[in-house]
């Protein structure tokens, strides 16, 4: 439920652009004036009834597009019963679900939330401890076998089996497919995009498993970039948690470049540690607290890259920004495997020891452009070709 209180987080799930007008306009009202919100009684009552259309809205919008997800789900999930599965197979039901959940089609009062629930958990935990390549077989028990089935035969109201019940069980089809007809027709509430050029750079955004990696050339100016991502991660409400394992937090350094690339309003929203008391697992706790995760670098981490997927993969709804440290090869240290998991691949180029025309290039972007070039000292988008006049 949308409240004053919450609204400012509440709105960010939401895509205002494709809500009706009269909601648009509700909102900039409300920004507008909620300052005057306890202080005059007619713009109270106007955004009160605003929040209360807006919930109305909202939930039977839900309601049309919930139906029945649950017991898809279950479905599927009865089906993968005494079946064979990869770890890649369990994954990519894990990450059906997850989405589904995210956008919330399946909420938690529904009906069948427990085996929901329980289903996800089941089904990380056999992901978690397969390698890649290796399989499961999976084997339901007898009792929660037959709860699952209770929860896929559909009735109508008196009690008569609907004939949608035959459908469910006639379909001779393979588990880890899904109908293209079961794909939201509308574009996701959860898209965004970033402020200024670096929005112009990395596309529209979908919050969902989105990774991003930067590497590059060693002084190109991987570090300052990561800050300047921080910022406009920030300047959308997001909270950051910036892990500074190659510059300790109290070097000058930090402070030079909170005071070049964070802007005042966004200083409180950004939180930094050079420290790992726990190690991995540091990690893992902070990436349930923030919404995005900066980590610099990789490598200090002392772990596998595999963890880098399985990472994104638990914590779907956090954003994970990660610098990578290049051998003297030109590869990132580790393994590339990161670079095919991640969403958006970032690399620094370094130009020259000016540092004024060092630039970072999107060489892979499931959002937006490749090849487009950012200005790391300028902050702008440029040419290809471009460099400042005097540093030839």
């Amino acid at each position: 439920m949308i409240s004053i209180s919450n609204y400012n987080k509440s709105i960010k799930q939401i895509n205002l652009s494709r809500l009706p007008k009269v909601f648009q306009e509700g909102h900039d009202f409300l920004m507008e004036a909620r300052d005057w919100y306890e202080k005059d009684k007619t713009i109270k009552e106007s955004i009160d009834l605003y929040l209360t259309r807006l919930n109305e809205h909202l939930s039977q919008k839900r309601r049309r597009s919930n139906t029945g997800r649950d017991v898809s789900f279950i479905t599927r999930f009865v089906k993968l019963n005494n079946k064979t599965l990869t770890r890649e197979e369990i994954g990519r039901f894990i990450q059906s679900l997850q989405r589904t959940i995210i956008k919330k089609q399946i909420r938690k009062s529904s009906l069948y939330a427990r085996h929901i629930e329980k289903i996800q958990d089941k089904l990380i935990s056999q992901y978690n401890m397969l390698g890649d390549g290796e399989q499961i077989k999976v084997q339901i028990s007898k009792d929660w076998l037959a709860e699952l089935t209770t929860c896929q035969k559909p009735t109508t109201l008196d009690g008569i089996p609907d004939a949608s019940a035959a459908k469910i069980r006639s379909p001779k089809k393979s588990s880890i497919f899904e109908s293209m007809d079961h794909i939201q027709s509308d574009p996701s509430e959860d898209s965004f995009k970033l402020p200024g050029d670096l929005g112009k750079l990395l596309g529209d955004l979908e919050r969902f498993e989105l990774a991003i990696t930067l590497e590059g050339d060693q002084g190109g100016g991987k570090t300052r970039f990561g800050y300047q991502l921080a910022d406009a991660f920030a300047a959308l409400g997001n909270r950051i948690a910036v892990f500074s394992l190659e510059i300790g937090k109290r070097s000058d350094l930090i402070r030079r470049m909170r005071e070049e690339y964070v802007h005042p309003s966004n200083q409180d929203k950004i939180f930094i540690t050079d420290q790992l008391p726990d190690g991995f697992e540091t990690i893992r706790k902070s990436a349930k607290d923030f919404d995005v995760v900066i980590i610099d670098s990789w490598n200090k981490l002392n772990v596998h890259s595999s963890l880098f997927d399985k990472l994104r993969k638990e914590f779907p709804d956090t954003i994970f920004i990660v610098i990578f440290q290049r051998t003297t090869q030109g590869t990132i240290r580790g393994g590339t495997a990161p670079l095919f998991d991640a969403g958006i691949n970032l690399e620094v180029v370094k130009v020259d020891d000016t540092f004024r025309n060092n630039y970072a290039v999107a060489t892979k972007n499931r959002y937006g452009e490749t090849g487009l070039q950012y200005n790391i000292h300028s902050r702008q988008l440029l040419q290809e070709d471009f460099i400042e006049e005097g540093d030839e």
